[in-house]
């Protein structure tokens, strides 16, 4: 018979309380059980043939192999993988979104801006060097290692439905656009409510909305068409600069 060593077991009528069996030895009329007390204390006691089947019986019962649906443990192992990967696999962005990246690109995103502890950086390459590309790589790399959460994408107005368009399709990264009418309607503040807001920079500039925006936690702010900062008091509160266009440059 089967009996389980070095667990808890019930024996009522030798034992008030759970004890945990040290050892089974079998003598005549019956089995000599030796166990540990809840104190720590060693004490004996001896079993008749039906009692240690009976307890045996228990244990084969409660000891049958556990069966785990196969797809939840594909999902289990996969959830773990994705968690982790990024610790083994210094691009996984680029594995994980539906771009198809070029050298300069992996350059500027993983050589010089992720190492940086603190980022502030002016991106002005050419038309079509892909700038919003290497944005996008930034922020999806830094909210899988898990260092930042909010994130505010100021642009000029014709682009923001663009913007959110590209970082859901490419990224699988959903923004809310914050506009004058939803703003107004809204009962919370939806630049507290959001944590990944795209906004113009017409919008966010005026007087009424600018405080409002300035006063929520980003932990990363991207700038399309940086030359119009000029135009935004107290810029300098941004912990990061973007340009997407080369006329960033004065």
């Amino acid at each position: 018979m089967n009996f389980p060593l070095g667990q808890k077991i019930n024996l009522p009528g030798h034992f008030n309380e759970p004890v945990v069996l040290e050892a089974v030895r079998e003598i005549v009329g019956g089995y000599e059980f030796q166990v540990r007390l809840p104190d720590g204390s060693l004490d004996e006691a001896i079993l008749s043939p039906a009692e240690a089947s009976t307890l045996a019986e228990q244990v084969s019962e409660t000891t049958q192999p556990a069966f785990m649906d196969a797809e939840k443990l594909v999902l289990l192992v996969e959830s773990a993988r994705i968690r982790l990967a990024y610790a083994h696999d210094r691009q996984f962005a680029v594995s994980m979104s539906g771009i198809r990246t070029l050298p300069h690109q992996i350059e500027a995103v993983y050589l010089k801006m992720l190492p940086q502890p603190r980022l502030r950086f002016l991106l002005a390459d050419d038309p079509g060097a892909g700038k919003t590309i290497m944005a996008g790589l930034l922020l999806k790399e830094k909210k899988l290692r898990e260092a930042i959460d909010r994130i505010l994408i100021l642009c000029p107005a014709p682009l923001t439905i663009q913007w959110q368009d590209e970082l859901l399709r490419w990224f699988g990264e959903p923004f809310d656009i914050v506009f004058s009418a939803l703003d107004q309607q809204q009962l919370v503040n939806p630049w507290q409510k959001n944590s990944q807001v795209i906004a113009s920079i017409d919008y966010a500039k005026q007087d009424d909305v600018r405080e409002r925006v300035w006063q929520q936690r980003w932990d990363l702010i991207i700038i399309d068409e940086a030359h119009k900062c000029r135009l935004i008091p107290n810029i300098t509160r941004i912990g990061l600069m973007k340009s997407i266009k080369p006329n960033a440059i004065s």
